[in-house]
């Protein structure tokens, strides 16, 4: 690393993300999802959580690393979920990379946007996995049962979303993403 590299990373005029305090949130969403949100399942719909990490990240995270951590997230619920590996990964990165395209325009830190982008790109990542799905099937699926089930999951999800960015973003230092504290979060 150059001198001059080195020292402007040294006084953070350089964003990086510190993904030691990624991993340790990953592996704490993560244990939740499997345990105690398939407690609050509600007719065999529960919400993701680690996509609500994946759009905290996506939302106040420097690129690439972001996007790398949105597609880790999805990497991890593909794991984890015994389904095909790299659908989630690959959907969750897509919907990073749209969502930091689309965050300068954005009031991040306002409740209901984060509501509204947890909903508009879980029903897309929804959609996609589901069709994927579909497609994969042997057997004939039923399309309206799959298309409420991902609605659902996807407003579930989005319900959620304000409730957990709210400690994410409390928890900026440590995770060494620049956020803004504004006075509704105090």
């Amino acid at each position: 690393m150059p001198w001059g590299l080195a020292i402007s990373w040294f006084w953070g005029m350089i964003e990086c993300m510190k993904w030691f305090p990624f991993a340790i949130l990953a592996l704490l969403t993560i244990v939740f999802q499997t345990t105690v949100v398939q407690a609050m399942a509600i007719h065999s719909v529960w919400p993701n959580w680690m996509f609500i990490l994946a759009v905290h990240y996506a939302l106040w995270g420097p690129w690439p690393d972001a996007a790398m951590a949105a597609w880790t997230l999805g990497l991890i619920v593909d794991l984890f979920g015994g389904g095909r590996i790299g659908l989630n990964a690959f959907c969750f990165g897509g919907a990073a990379w749209a969502i930091m395209h689309l965050r300068q325009v954005m009031f991040r830190d306002h409740p209901m946007t984060q509501i509204l982008v947890t909903l508009l790109f879980m029903l897309v990542v929804q959609g996609i996995t589901g069709l994927y799905y579909c497609w994969d099937a042997s057997a004939e699926v039923p399309w309206k049962s799959l298309g409420w089930s991902a609605f659902f999951t996807a407003v579930y999800t989005a319900a959620w979303a304000p409730y957990l960015h709210w400690p994410l973003i409390r928890m900026e230092r440590w995770t060494g993403l620049r956020g803004t504290l504004d006075t509704m979060w105090r």
